[in-house]
């Protein structure tokens, strides 16, 4: 599945994009007039509209288009809202760059030098041997810290919501 965003789920993107997603967000260009027009025909291109706008939504679905209608402000909601309607998995993957979309790549062992010349990362993280990646596209360096225990577990008692919620469904 591929999403296009409107501005207002810029969190949503992130997390999209967190999940192995390609996920393009409005965001993404500088539009400054017919963002709705330009968000259904990039729709059309393959594309799922993931929209707070119900109008933008309307209008996308008579265009043909399939949309995702959020109504949640609270991001672990969204995300709840899109395996409902879209049946994403809520598994992270380390595919894809969270700025600009990108398809990110490990770090090779002959690269880890340009780490310890460049801001990357702190230099005693690339002596402990973790493993990195790096988007080609915007140079932002990725590894598995401590955030990404965080986001392992924020997605684990959202796991367990969903679950609990298709549960309840199944017994009624």
């Amino acid at each position: 599945m591929k999403f296009i965003v409107d501005r207002m789920l810029g969190r949503l993107t992130i997390w999209l994009r967190l999940l192995g997603y390609d996920t393009v967000s409005a965001s993404d260009f500088a539009l400054e007039s017919k963002e709705d027009e330009f968000l259904i025909q990039f729709a059309g291109h393959k594309r799922i509209l993931v929209t707070r706008d119900k109008m933008l939504g309307s209008m996308a679905e008579r265009a043909g288009v399939r949309v995702c209608l959020i109504n949640s402000d609270a991001i672990m909601e969204q995300l709840e809202e899109m395996v409902s309607n879209c049946n994403i998995d809520l598994e992270p993957k380390i595919a894809r760059c969270t700025i600009c979309n990108a398809l990110i790549r490990k770090i090779r062992f002959n690269e880890l030098g340009m780490l310890k010349n460049g801001d990357y990362v702190p230099e005693d993280l690339v002596e402990d041997g973790i493993d990195f990646w790096i988007c080609d596209s915007c140079g932002k360096v990725y590894w598995e810290g401590s955030h990404w225990d965080d986001i392992h577990k924020r997605l684990e008692k959202l796991r367990e919501r969903v679950a609990s919620k298709v549960s309840l469904t199944k017994n009624f």
